[in-house]
């Protein structure tokens, strides 16, 4: 604990002493007063409020959704008055909404897992779990990998991929800091959730569409990879290559012919 006695975040979060001001696109160390457990924060700086913004033609900026145009005081422009961005800025709330659903993603041991997304001081801040580990650009800078032990790291970011495309989500941001080589020899992937955050502060909107989602929600929403099939569900690719297999047999006729 006295590691720790500098800036507290969000009356949780303590910081190291040296130096708590200085954070810009970084990631340290905190422990966590509530849990007693030492945790991982990265920070993502908010950008400050310009005098004025690109607006749309309702007046708004553009990539705001349509419950947020609703969400400001009638005639208010949200780049007015300069300053840094308050937590109820609706393109705070947007990064924070991203985050938190990055970060709702079930816990699996290839991805970190996410405690807790907030905005303080004019900047947002993830907290994650801390864990044993180097990231892989530390690792090429001493020496490079041996070739056995690159495919075990391709091996493991892909897993963490798969499971990320089971749920709909696009990665984006795998470099060689967000990939995490543990000390007991898995790897981890990490920054989804600032990922997330960051496209939504550029004005789009990460979060995969689900379903029964009304169209139109985001400003530019990524493709929605398919996951694996449900239960009992046609698997249209396997159907496909099942009717390849049939006529090649001569038990289907080709496609536009007769029987």
């Amino acid at each position: 604990m006295d590691d720790y006695a500098g800036r507290v975040l969000a009356d949780r979060y303590r910081l190291p002493l040296p130096p708590s001001d200085e954070y810009e696109l970084t990631e340290t160390r905190a422990f966590d007063t509530y849990s007693g457990q030492e945790v991982l924060v990265r920070q993502v700086p908010l950008p400050e409020v310009v005098e004025a913004e690109v607006l749309d033609a309702e007046g708004l900026p553009a990539g705001f959704t349509a419950r947020e145009r609703t969400a400001g005081r009638p005639g208010a422009r949200p780049g007015a008055g300069g300053g840094p961005r308050r937590p109820a800025d609706p393109v705070v709330r947007r990064a924070v909404e991203a985050a938190q659903a990055a970060a709702s993603i079930p816990d699996h041991p290839r991805l970190d897992q996410v405690f807790d997304v907030f905005a303080e001081g004019g900047s947002l801040w993830i907290v994650s779990e801390s864990v044993a580990a180097r990231p892989l650009a530390a690792l090429l800078a001493e020496k490079p990998l041996t070739p056995y032990r690159a495919a075990e790291v391709a091996s493991d970011v892909l897993m963490a991929l798969r499971v990320l495309h089971a749920h709909g989500w696009v990665h984006r941001n795998i470099t060689a800091r967000t990939v995490m080589v543990c000390d007991d020899g898995r790897v981890m992937l990490t920054g989804l959730a600032v990922g997330a955050a960051e496209e939504a502060l550029c004005g789009y909107d990460p979060v995969p569409v689900e379903d029964n989602d009304p169209p139109g929600n985001g400003v530019s929403a990524p493709p929605n990879p398919a996951g694996p099939p449900a239960a009992g569900a046609v698997d249209p690719e396997a159907a496909r290559r099942a009717a390849i297999e049939a006529r090649a047999a001569g038990a289907l006729p080709p496609p536009g012919g007769e029987q």
